[in-house]
């Protein structure tokens, strides 16, 4: 299988302060393996290690142990380079150049071919919607246009790895559903992209594998399917039986009232089994039974609060 992104043990300290000695560790051992032509979600909270984890792949910073590669390629190949678009966290640019001459600068610095480079620019200020501003200088944006033109820099190239490290900051509702439609279009294309954000609803639209990070160690990684599939049973119990809705409250994994004031009790698997057995759940008129799906945020969140 061929990967987009393969790390081996990735590892990062950072010295300790002066008052405190002891090393920071960004990362610890860290090993994923994301598969080109997918797109990648890497979630955690803040301090996790995600942003340190995508400078160690774009060569910004070396690891101080283990391995990465991005297109099956060690880290830090400059021919490699050119196949990659990178948008940083925070992104900020000279403020005195207009957004059109901005880009073109980034094509060169991208080698793009010179008699390409007007019809490109052009093209992709389209994609992001920010073609009318393109003669304005980049000082005067807001933080949402700022991050649309960062953007369309980082798919000039038509890279066959885009790497976004929190691109859905600043953006607007309108924002976010464009960036989601310029992810998968540039999957469609054959890109893989590799992308963190705190937005899990968005993730969990887009994302085919996510990862979750936390103090720098690896909780979770697979198909994003996988990690949200059944959660177990959702039982339903109406308001005229409480004596049910009591038994089961006793063994649920989670607990809430509708709008009609009828009890909705999730139960897992082990749970499921023995009260349905036990008071015949199937049979009653009082109850109705689904199947559990957990969203992504459910399982985030469960999956963080473990220790590490």
């Amino acid at each position: 299988m061929k990967y987009a992104v393969r790390t081996e043990d990735l590892t990062k300290k950072y010295k300790g302060s002066l008052f405190n000695k002891s090393e920071v560790v960004a990362l610890d051992h860290l090993n994923i393996e994301v598969p080109t032509g997918c797109v990648f979600g890497f979630l955690g909270p803040n301090g996790a290690g995600k942003t340190t984890t995508i400078r160690c792949l774009m060569d910004l910073i070396r690891p101080s142990a283990g391995k990465a590669w991005v297109l099956d390629t060690p880290v830090g190949n400059l021919n490699i380079k050119e196949e990659i678009g990178f948008l940083p966290d925070s992104p900020s640019f000279g403020g005195h150049l207009t957004a059109n001459e901005f880009l073109k600068l980034s094509a060169k610095l991208l080698k793009l071919p010179r008699h390409e480079i007007k019809a490109r620019v052009e093209e992709v200020l389209e994609i992001v919607e920010m073609k009318e501003y393109k003669k304005s200088k980049l000082g005067g944006f807001s933080r949402g246009m700022t991050q649309r033109i960062g953007i369309a820099q980082a798919i000039l190239n038509r890279p066959r790895l885009l790497v976004l490290d929190e691109p859905l900051v600043g953006l607007d509702p309108h924002g976010r559903k464009d960036l989601i439609n310029i992810v998968n279009k540039q999957k469609e294309r054959g890109s893989s992209i590799f992308f963190c954000s705190h937005i899990l609803s968005d993730v969990e639209k887009i994302c085919d594998y996510v990862g979750i990070l936390k103090k720098g160690n690896l909780l979770a990684f697979g198909k994003t399917d996988d990690l949200t599939a059944d959660s177990g049973m959702i039982i339903t119990v109406d308001k005229s039986d409480q004596e049910t809705a009591q038994k089961l409250m006793m063994e649920a994994t989670e607990s809430k009232k509708d709008a009609q004031g009828n009890r909705v009790i999730t139960l897992d698997h082990d749970a499921w089994e023995s009260l349905n057995g036990e008071l015949g759940l199937s049979e009653k008129d009082t109850v109705k039974i689904e199947r559990g799906h957990n969203s992504l945020e459910n399982f985030f969140f469960k999956t963080v609060q473990k220790e590490v």
